[in-house]
């Protein structure tokens, strides 16, 4: 079984398969594929996002090479709801496909407003097909039918793919959340309704299979929110994520209970406040300052909510602490609310800024040490709730790292569902019309997206990246004249290590240099190559005995 497989196989019309380009062995880039009667469907096209081990790079996208070996045999991408790890990917990635997108009214309010802020650059050509919720419509091979369920966002979906070969049911994200505070409960009946019809497979959300109990309300917050609120006397900032629409509802509340004026800190932020406000998910609530508008406001009555919750370098959080946003500041005694779980691989950025408050006085929440934070996936109760409602077949556990993915199947069988299988992004599985089953894997990978540029994770421009960030850069400038003699001193410039500001190694190393390069033959110094290896090996030994250190190192050559 080959992983550089870039064709996918013709489902028949006899079964329903599955593969994954992303989202499975991972929490974010979601993107599911199902086959049947020879066509297939994507199910969400989202985005992570870069960390330390991709420097520079902000976001990441799925490998979708297999995608482009379908042609017209994609016949649509359903979106599950607005979050970026399911929907961001389409500015990247439209031009790639020739399909409509399917998607509820919020989400596709969401998308244009995204495509717009893109100036048209990437997914000017989308062709956008509005599905209300609880609606069916074909979606190519199957019959699908938006079926809402509380999540953080409004109008988030479970998805019924009815075919020929049996019921498909995709979770996407969702919770049994009894006051969701943006949206309804779960309509049960519904469900239990699909139940009844048979549910051949279940693709399912395993993000917090591995807790017990019943994931907490999003409506339990307000009232320890708006205490928590109550208790300062100082500014009041919450972190959060910008696409929670819930948590922006509940803490607009408590600002409110709490006697203060609250704001919004950051483009994202805005632009999901546009938007969920546009289609009424925000009515009832105070009118949301400007940035502005919050600085002007008396410490004890200011309540704003940024980007940032992550740590991450360019959101609003980070530029108030680092004393550069314009309108808005943070000072001792003030209070930051980090109100968001943290998403595994930053948890070092998020301790940094956490520990970065701290020094300077201010009084850092998390969900940690008070109640400020509900998830919004189910945990073991929810689950094994909704297996009797549905009573599936067969499960594949989804949207999850392998050990969420493990952990869900292995509870999954506990509970009595018959099969239950681990797969992997590529992995291309048979759900219905035969046995439940890999039949072969397809190439997968990620592909980041620097500024405007494409590029390769595992290539070398990344890879350079990592040393530079970790052991700096070294510049050599080598002068020689026609016939290979030196004709002036080596120079070196180091950035990054301490050598780079001390003279006496500098000169150490120059003279190194021009040692080795006076040690070639004649002919060797008419070869490009050869003084560039021999000026790197020079720096290298030089700067091994000062500081153990390997720089990335470039070699000019200049001949006169």
């Amino acid at each position: 079984m080959t992983i550089d497989n870039i064709e996918l196989p013709i489902p028949s019309r006899d079964e329903v398969l599955f593969v994954a380009l992303g989202g499975l062995g991972e929490i974010g880039m979601n993107l599911a594929l199902y086959g049947h009667d020879g066509a297939w469907i994507a199910v969400d096209m989202g985005v992570t996002f870069g960390d330390e081990e991709t420097p520079g790079v902000d976001v990441i996208i799925p490998d979708i090479s297999v995608i482009d070996g379908l042609g017209d045999k994609l016949k649509g991408v359903l979106i599950t709801h607005a979050h970026e790890d399911h929907i961001g990917g389409i500015p990247y990635l439209a031009g790639r496909f020739k399909c409509p997108v399917f998607c509820s009214p919020f989400a596709a309010a969401f998308l244009r407003r995204k495509l717009e802020d893109d100036g048209g650059r990437r997914g000017k050509k989308v062709k956008i097909v509005e599905i209300p919720s609880g609606e069916r419509r074909a979606v190519g091979p199957f019959d699908a039918e938006l079926i809402p369920m509380p999540h953080s966002i409004p109008e988030a979906h479970l998805t019924a793919l009815r075919s020929g070969a049996g019921l498909v049911v995709h979770t996407g994200d969702w919770k049994l959340d009894p006051d969701p505070v943006i949206g309804f409960p779960a309509d049960e009946k519904r469900l239990a309704a699909l139940g009844e019809e048979g549910v051949a497979a279940l693709v399912c959300d395993s993000t917090n299979a591995l807790r017990t109990g019943w994931t907490r309300s999003e409506g339990e917050l307000t009232e320890p929110l708006t205490e928590i609120v109550k208790s300062s006397d100082r500014r009041v900032l919450f972190a959060c994520f910008s696409s929670n629409v819930a948590r922006l509802r509940t803490i607009a509340l408590a600002a409110q209970a709490a006697g203060r004026e609250v704001g919004l800190v950051g483009r994202s932020l805005w632009r999901m406040h546009d938007v969920a406000g546009g289609l009424g998910y925000l009515k009832g609530l105070p009118k949301f300052l400007r940035e502005d508008e919050l600085g002007r406001l008396p410490a004890n009555r200011m309540v704003a909510i940024c980007t940032g919750s992550q740590g991450e370098p360019r959101a609003a959080l980070h530029r108030i602490v680092e004393g550069q946003h314009r309108h808005v500041e943070v000072d001792p005694a003030d209070m930051v609310i980090f109100s968001s779980r943290d998403i595994p691989g930053n948890e070092k950025a998020i301790g940094r800024l956490q520990n970065r408050l701290v020094a300077m006085g201010v009084d850092v929440v998390t969900d940690g040490t008070a109640m400020v934070h509900v998830s919004g996936h189910p945990a073991r109760d929810e689950l094994q709730h909704l297996y009797g409602l549905l009573k599936p077949a067969r499960l594949l556990p989804a949207h999850g790292e392998g050990r969420h993915l493990d952990g869900h199947a292995k509870f999954a069988i506990e509970c009595g569902v018959a099969e239950a299988k681990v797969a992997f992004n590529g992995d291309v599985m048979r759900l219905t019309g035969g046995d439940f089953e890999q039949l072969t894997k397809v190439k997968v990978g990620r592909v980041g997206i620097d500024g405007e540029a494409r590029v390769s994770l595992t290539g070398n421009s990344i890879k350079e990246r990592r040393r530079m960030r970790l052991d700096g850069v070294a510049l050599i400038t080598v002068v020689l004249d026609d016939k290979g003699r030196i004709a002036a001193d080596s120079m070196v410039t180091i950035s990054g290590l301490d050598a780079g500001d001390d003279p006496e190694i500098l000169d150490d190393i120059e003279e190194a240099i021009d040692e080795a390069l006076e040690e070639l033959a004649i002919k060797a110094r008419r070869d490009d190559n050869a003084i560039e290896d021999a000026a790197r090996s020079a720096l290298r030994r030089e700067l091994r005995k000062h500081t153990g250190k390997r720089p990335q190192i470039n070699v000019h050559v200049v001949r006169v």
